[in-house]
C-alpha cells in the first residue's frame, strides 16, 4: 500500500517531465504547441500562456469597455484568497460559489497574500430591464501582495465583476494561475440575455435545472426562462389548486414544489441570474386541466388529447383554456397567487401564442358562447373573444400581485400581427419574438412602441436540425443553428434590412433568448444542446460584436474547454483537443 501511495504521488511529476511539449506566444499573438526545447526546456501550461499572450484571450464574452492586462502572471490557490467588505450574506454566498469551482486545485501558489475587495453600492438590488449590471475590475501588485478590486452599483454588476476575475485564474492539474496587472471596465449592451428551458415536454431533475444555471452564470447570461407548464404536462405544483399536478403531472415524483422552485430562484439569484416563469395560456393548456367538472366548475379547458391533432393544435396533444366558462378566471388567478409566491423577480411570461380557432370553433360551449354574446365566428370573432380573456387575466394577474402588474412578457403570435396589435399595449407588454428574422411582425412590433426580446427560431431555436418526432425526416425548423449562427444573430441587422435604421429603435430590443423546446431532450442531453451554443448567445447580447464569429472562435474553442475542465460544465465539444491546444490552425483559410 505505501508503494502505492509512493507512485501515485509522483505521477504528476513523471508526467510533466516526459512531457514533450510546451506552449509559446507567437508574434501572432497565438499561443502554440512547441516541443520543450523551444521553451529552454521548461514547461509552459496552456492557461497560463492564455493570459498572457493575447488581451482578452481567455475572457468570454469579451468586454465593452477598457481593457488593460499585463503579462505579469502568478500561481495562486483561490482558497486563500482574503475577502473584504463583501457585507450581506448574498454576496458572501456568490464569493463561495467563486471559491468552490478552484477547490480541485491545491497547489499552495506564489503569492503571499491575495485580497478581494468589494466596492459596491447596492448588495441587495433586483435584476429588472433598468439594473445596471456594470463593474470595474482592479488588481494591482504590491511587495508581494496581490489587490483586487471590483467595484459595481449593483449586486448584479458586482458579481459579474467576480466571474471575469474567475476567467482571468486559469489551471492545470493542480496548479492556478492569475494575472496580476489588469484593469477593466465593462458592461453589457443588453439588458435581456437568457435560455428558456421547456420541462413540460419532459421533466427534468432541479439537478439539471441547476447545471444549467451554472453554464448561464459563467457566461453573463442573466435569465432562466422557466417554461413550466404546457399542454403535456403540468408539474408545477399549485397549493391553491393541487388538482392541477393531480391531473397534469407526468408521476407524483415528476413535480416541482414551492420549496423546489425556491431553492432554484436563490440558487440562480446568488449567480446573477433571474428566473422567469411562464404559464403559456390560452393555448397549451391541457392536461391538468381535466378536473374542472368534477368539482363543479365546468369544463376549463377544451380539446384536450383531443384527435387528430392536426386539426386542433400544433403538436399533440392539443388543449386550450375554455374561454366560455366564468370558473376558469378563478383557477388562473389562483396559479398566478401560487407562482408569484414561489417566483420572485420583476417580471412574468403569460405566454399566448399558436392560439388554434379551429379548436374552439368546433366546441358547442364556445360557439353557443359567442352567439349568445353576438360574437361573429369569423377571425376577427375569435380575436375578439381571446381578448377577452387577455383583459380578465391581466386584470386577475394585477389583483393576485396586490394591485400591481410586473414585466409582462408575451409570445408573437395572431395578436401581435399588424391588424390585431391595438388589443396589446406597448406599456404593459414586452414581445418576446420567435417568428424568423425576416417576418415583417419585427419591424412592425419596434414601430408601434413595443420592446422586443429577440429568439427568432431560424437562428435561437436549439431544438431544431434533429429528426423528426412524428413522422419521419428533419423536425420542422430544421437546419440545426450552429454557434456561428447564433453568434451572428444582430437585431440591429435584421431590422435595417426591413428599412429600420432608426437606432432609437433599435434600442426598442432588449435582449435575445435561445430557447430549447424538449420533444427530444431529457436530463440526459440538455446540457449539449444548450452548451456551448447559448456561449455565443451570451456574447452577441452582452458584447454586441462588430467582427464575425471567425475571430471569436478561439477564444470560444477555449472557453469551452474551460468550462469543462474547471467547472464540470460538459456541453457538446467543438473541435478535437488538438485544435484546443493548437489555436488557428484547425480552420478554413
Amino acid at each position: 500500500m505505501k508503494t502505492l501511495i509512493l507512485l501515485l504521488a509522483c505521477v504528476p511529476a513523471l508526467i510533466q517531465a516526459d512531457f514533450a511539449w510546451s506552449y509559446k506566444c507567437g508574434d501572432d499573438s497565438v499561443c502554440k504547441r512547441v516541443p520543450l526545447a523551444e521553451t529552454n526546456g521548461d514547461y509552459i501550461p496552456l492557461p497560463k500562456c492564455r493570459l498572457t499572450c493575447k488581451t482578452g484571450g481567455t475572457l468570454w464574452p469579451y468586454p465593452t469597455g477598457n481593457v488593460r492586462i499585463g503579462s505579469s502572471v502568478i500561481s495562486v490557490n483561490v482558497d486563500n484568497f482574503k475577502i473584504e467588505a463583501a457585507r450581506t450574506p448574498r454576496l458572501q454566498e456568490a464569493v463561495a460559489v467563486f471559491k468552490k469551482q478552484f477547490k480541485p486545485f491545491t497547489a499552495l501558489g506564489d503569492a503571499s497574500q491575495v485580497t478581494v475587495q468589494f466596492q459596491i453600492s447596492d448588495e441587495t438590488s433586483d435584476l429588472s430591464l433598468k439594473t445596471d449590471e456594470s463593474y470595474r475590475l482592479w488588481i494591482q501588485t504590491h511587495n508581494g501582495k496581490v489587490i483586487v478590486v471590483i467595484t459595481a452599483l449593483t449586486f448584479q454588476g458586482g458579481r459579474h465583476g467576480l466571474e471575469t476575475l474567475s476567467q482571468l485564474i486559469q489551471c492545470e492539474d493542480q496548479s492556478c494561475y492569475m494575472s496580476t496587472d489588469v484593469l477593466i471596465n465593462d458592461a453589457p449592451k443588453y439588458p435581456w440575455r437568457g435560455v428558456l428551458l421547456d420541462t413540460s415536454r419532459n421533466y427534468f431533475s432541479l439537478e439539471t435545472i441547476k447545471k444549467v444555471i451554472d453554464g448561464l452564470s459563467a457566461a453573463k447570461l442573466n435569465t432562466f426562462h422557466w417554461h413550466i407548464t404546457d399542454t403535456h404536462s403540468f408539474p408545477f405544483y399549485s397549493k391553491r389548486r393541487p388538482r392541477m399536478t393531480e391531473w397534469g403531472a407526468y408521476s407524483p415524483e415528476q413535480i416541482y414544489t414551492d420549496e423546489d422552485i425556491k431553492d432554484v430562484v436563490h440558487y440562480a439569484d446568488v449567480r446573477g441570474v433571474r428566473v422567469l416563469p411562464e404559464l403559456d395560456a390560452p393555448a397549451h393548456s391541457g392536461n391538468g386541466y381535466q378536473w374542472g367538472e368534477e368539482e363543479g366548475l365546468g369544463k376549463l379547458a377544451v380539446c384536450v388529447n383531443r384527435d387528430p391533432w392536426e386539426k386542433y393544435c400544433v403538436e399533440p396533444p392539443c388543449g386550450q383554456m375554455n374561454l366560455a366558462n366564468p370558473n376558469l378566471y378563478d383557477v388562473v388567478e389562483d396559479i398566478y397567487r401560487d407562482m408569484l409566491d414561489s417566483f420572485t423577480g420583476s417580471a412574468f411570461h403569460i405566454g399566448g401564442d399558436e392560439v388554434n380557432f379551429n379548436c374552439w370553433n368546433t366546441t358547442q360551449e364556445i360557439t353557443d358562447y359567442m352567439a349568445k354574446n353576438q360574437i361573429p365566428r369569423t377571425e376577427e370573432g375569435f380575436m375578439e373573444l381571446w381578448n377577452e380573456y387577455q383583459v380578465e387575466a391581466l386584470a386577475r394577474f394585477k389583483k393576485a400581485n396586490g394591485g400591481k402588474l410586473k414585466d409582462m412578457i408575451l409570445w408573437t403570435s395572431h395578436m401581435t400581427e399588424p391588424q390585431f396589435l391595438h388589443y396589446l399595449d406597448p406599456n404593459i407588454y414586452t414581445v418576446q419574438y420567435w417568428e424568423s428574422s425576416t417576418n415583417k411582425q419585427l419591424p412592425n412590433l419596434v414601430k408601434q412602441g413595443f420592446q422586443v426580446i429577440m429568439s427568432n427560431y431560424d437562428d435561437l431555436y436549439l431544438d431544431c436540425g434533429f429528426g423528426a418526432w412524428v413522422g419521419e425526416g428533419n423536425n420542422w425548423c430544421s437546419p440545426y443553428k450552429g454557434w456561428q449562427k447564433i453568434y451572428m444573430n444582430d437585431p440591429k441587422k435584421y431590422l435595417a434590412a426591413q428599412g429600420v435604421t432608426d437606432p432609437s429603435l433599435w434600442s426598442k430590443v432588449v435582449g435575445g433568448e435561445a430557447a430549447l423546446w424538449t420533444e427530444q431532450a431529457g436530463d440526459q442531453n440538455a446540457m449539449t444542446k444548450i452548451f456551448p451554443r447559448a456561449y455565443a448567445l451570451a456574447e452577441r447580447y452582452w458584447s454586441d460584436p462588430t467582427t464575425g464569429w471567425f475571430a471569436a472562435e478561439p477564444r470560444l474553442v477555449y472557453f469551452n474547454s474551460v468550462m469543462e475542465k474547471q467547472r464540470s460544465i460538459y456541453g457538446n465539444s467543438l473541435k478535437p483537443e488538438w485544435c484546443v491546444q493548437s489555436q488557428g490552425i484547425c480552420k478554413l483559410n
